[in-house]
């Protein structure tokens, strides 16, 4: 398609999707923006989603962000308000990864997550670990594997909830590696640190900034890491993927919106959430919850989104994990 073709295009989308002036980047936003959040007040997500608002509300000339908490179903409900929502940039969400995992396992699903949404950009990334017991008896991941394909019993994992990334990541090593692996059900991080510092599970897969002081304290010990780098606390640890070549997870935390914004509009949007998340005081103000910094264009988040669906859609086939 040639410049003047694209440009027309895009024209033509805009007036599709409602032709309203307000809808073209030089005059956005001309009132306030709608951020739907997938959790209740107070969590990690909530938590970003507000320190993102304000500073973004600024570059957007003081327009308010107003902060929708939308809980449930697993992010099924924040996602599907997002789906629903007129395409004209002034409803946005925050999906984790759950928002993959979900679109993996959900039976009927009330969205398509690969068609229903327009990818905008990432707002940070937190790695992962593989964590254990103290008196579990494997320091490594070659130690675990070996452990695990001599026991006569499955090993038991954990997580800080059924069919999130900690939940899959298990599933995945155990298709790697071929080791009997049983999780253990939680709702939420820390009910889950508890038992398994306490002994009553052996493993857990955590994000790691929730499961580092523990290690640090001598009350738990570290594994693997299993995003793509080692730990800047621990580099002398490997990664899973260093022995299990892609196999990688992270936490994300990233900005959507429905399908059918305007392309301009996306485009604007991505490099004002861009321009927060790169500056110094956002780093600093997530500095206490373990935030990394992750960018990526509306074309890469939503191939990287259709990707990791299609990953846990298999390790879903597989484990037989569905959700009703």
């Amino acid at each position: 398609m040639s410049h003047v073709a694209r440009i027309a295009a895009t024209g033509l989308a805009v007036v599709l999707a409602g032709g309203s002036f307000a809808q073209q980047p030089a005059n956005y936003p001309s009132g306030p923006v709608k951020m739907i959040v997938p959790f209740a007040p107070g969590g990690p997500t909530d938590v970003v989603a507000r320190l993102l608002a304000d500073p973004l509300s600024a570059r957007w000339g003081g327009k308010p962000i107003v902060i929708e908490n939308r809980p449930g179903a697993g992010t099924l409900i924040a996602s599907n308000a997002i789906a629903k929502s007129p395409p004209d940039g002034y409803t946005l969400g925050m999906i984790v990864n759950s928002f993959m995992t979900n679109a993996a396992t959900a039976k009927n699903p009330p969205f398509d997550a690969n068609k229903d949404f327009s990818a905008i950009a990432v707002v940070s990334t937190q790695p992962m670990a593989l964590v254990a017991t103290k008196s579990f008896p494997p320091d490594t991941i070659a130690e675990l594997v070996a452990y695990g394909k001599q026991s006569p019993a499955p090993l038991n994992y954990t997580s800080p909830g059924p069919r999130g990334t900690g939940h899959f990541a298990g599933e995945l090593l155990k298709l790697r590696t071929g080791i009997r692996m049983q999780h253990i059900n939680y709702n939420g991080s820390t009910p889950a640190l508890t038992d398994l510092i306490a002994g009553r599970v052996q493993l857990m897969f955590d994000v790691w900034h929730s499961a580092r002081p523990h290690v640090e304290a001598g009350e738990l010990k570290l594994i693997a890491p299993i995003g793509a780098r080692r730990l800047t606390e621990a580099p002398n640890v490997p990664t899973l993927a260093e022995t299990y070549p892609g196999l990688d997870v992270s936490a994300m935390i990233a900005v959507v919106g429905p399908a059918g914004i305007p392309r301009p509009l996306v485009e604007r949007i991505a490099a004002d959430i861009g321009a927060v998340v790169a500056s110094s005081e956002f780093s600093e103000k997530t500095e206490h919850l373990g935030l990394e910094r992750a960018a990526m264009t509306p074309d890469e988040l939503d191939a990287w989104i259709k990707k990791e669906i299609l990953r846990w859609r298999e390790v879903a086939a597989n484990a037989n994990m569905q959700m009703e």
